[in-house]
């Protein structure tokens, strides 16, 4: 069985390639374990900005089938609750399966044919080239699909890139550290929050390294949960989940509709995202959010991208490492640097403690258009900075404001790093180098300051 493209994985990154790449004539497979009544199941938040729909030119969710709420902002909550942020900006609550089945039916109507209750088993390899997947349906059965290029789309576990030869640069593994493990239950209750928002508790005891959550899903119904960064001593999210969480909440909630826990890659991009072949996007390419976690809207994005340049590469006569390799340039403009930035951010904020979080909140140092900014740019202000320098000379907390200082510099510096992207593969190594350098010498920092 031979194809342009065969995708592993159904997730909303999957299934939204397929679509695009159909729809531009290709001839498309998509391998998914689930079968057509959990295809849009999915353990997470639900949530995502409305932005994104704008951003990839996909209609807005709708009420009564995907889109179960709609919040005005998110409420960033100190960890001793005396102080919130606002940050404004139209977002949704989906209902994550039927978003999922609505891409389902958009990738099913443009052509892709479906291998649905199939799993991977393994990548087939010619060479220096991915040419096919080898898969295994619900009863057993063996097939390999060819294809001119493979879309890895599975997720966090990455299952054909991690699959690939070590020597590939494609195939280079994620450190645990760079990953936050979740659990979330969506309940029945009430809940004395303002449902306009999304509320988002920092808190380095219940959840260190991450945070926890209140997310309104309208008439009554939750999505509560909190990430913890995959870290040795680190605590299991189940059991914070309910020594702090469900304990406080416990006379709130009515009845637990859903239960469960993932992964989520919470850092920049992988350093190579192509190989002659292949191709990776979503949480396979880690194209989440650093700092939130959130990677619905990114993940459709990478698809886009990814779909973009694959067309264009098949249209050259060959999607080889060189004609895919315009998707580095494409997906940092337009996120991949802001993720670069953010993830310096990421790892600063995992290293603060209760007191200096509470700090920030209590002095005003920021706003809630400056952390809207920080997330929707991945650039910490001017004003910010400002701020800083006439704070400096009247307060006790002179050391860390200067730390902050420092990590506006380091945020640019990682931004200005993935905007310039090598243009060609024969420069990768040379910049990969300059990338590890950066990131252990930032870490080298924040181990001799934040400590």
């Amino acid at each position: 069985m031979s194809y342009d493209v065969v995708i592993i994985g159904g997730g909303v990154a999957g299934l939204f390639a397929s679509h695009l790449l159909a729809k531009n004539g290709l001839k498309v497979a998509l391998i998914e374990m689930k079968n057509e009544n959990t295809i849009g199941e999915k353990v997470c938040a639900d949530a995502i900005g409305a932005h994104h729909f704008n951003e990839i030119g996909l209609e807005p969710p709708i009420d009564g089938f995907d889109k179960d709420h709609e919040y005005e902002g998110v409420a960033v909550v100190s960890p001793d609750e005396k102080h919130i942020i606002n940050v404004w900006g139209k977002g949704y609550s989906l209902n994550r399966r039927n978003f999922g089945v609505r891409l389902y039916r958009m990738a099913v109507n443009a052509g892709v044919e479906m291998f649905l209750e199939h799993s991977f088993i393994k990548p087939v390899i010619s060479g220096s080239r991915v040419v096919g997947v080898e898969v295994r349906d619900k009863n057993g059965f063996r097939k390999v699909l060819y294809g001119k290029v493979v879309m890895d789309a599975s997720g966090a576990p990455a299952v054909v890139r991690r699959s690939l030869p070590s020597e590939w640069w494609v195939s280079e593994p994620v450190p645990k550290e760079d990953y936050n493990v979740t659990y979330r239950e969506v309940v029945e209750g009430d809940i004395d929050i303002d449902q306009r928002f999304a509320y988002v508790y920092l808190n380095v005891e219940i959840a260190p390294g991450g945070y926890w959550w209140i997310f309104p899903k309208g008439k009554g119904v939750y999505n509560i949960g909190l990430g913890v960064q995959w870290k040795d001593g680190n605590p299991n999210p189940i059991e914070n989940y309910r020594r702090y969480i469900l304990e406080r909440l416990k006379n709130r909630i009515t009845r637990i509709l859903h239960r469960g826990g993932g992964l989520v890659p919470t850092r920049r991009p992988i350093p190579c995202m192509v190989w002659n072949g292949f191709i990776a996007v979503g949480d396979a390419a880690a194209t989440a959010n650093p700092v939130h976690g959130g990677g619905i809207g990114s993940a459709m994005l990478s698809a886009k991208i990814a779909s973009e340049v694959i067309v264009e590469a098949l249209e050259k006569g060959d999607a080889n490492l060189e004609n895919l390799w315009p998707y580095h340039i494409k997906y940092h403009k337009a996120y991949g640097a802001k993720q670069a930035s953010l993830d310096v951010l990421r790892m600063f904020l995992q290293r603060m403690t209760n007191e200096e979080l509470n700090f920030v909140f209590r002095s005003g140092l920021v706003s809630g258009k400056e952390v809207y900014d920080m997330g929707s740019k991945g650039l910490l202000s001017t004003s910010i900075i400002e701020r800083i320098k006439s704070f400096a000379s009247s307060i006790s907390r002179p050391r860390f404001l200067m730390k902050l200082y420092r990590l506006k510099q380091y945020m640019d510096r990682a931004r200005d790093l993935y905007l310039n992207f090598p243009q060609t593969p024969a420069e990768y190594l040379r910049w990969r180098e300059l990338e590890r350098s950066f990131f252990n010498g930032y870490i080298e920092w924040l181990n001799t300051e934040m400590r």
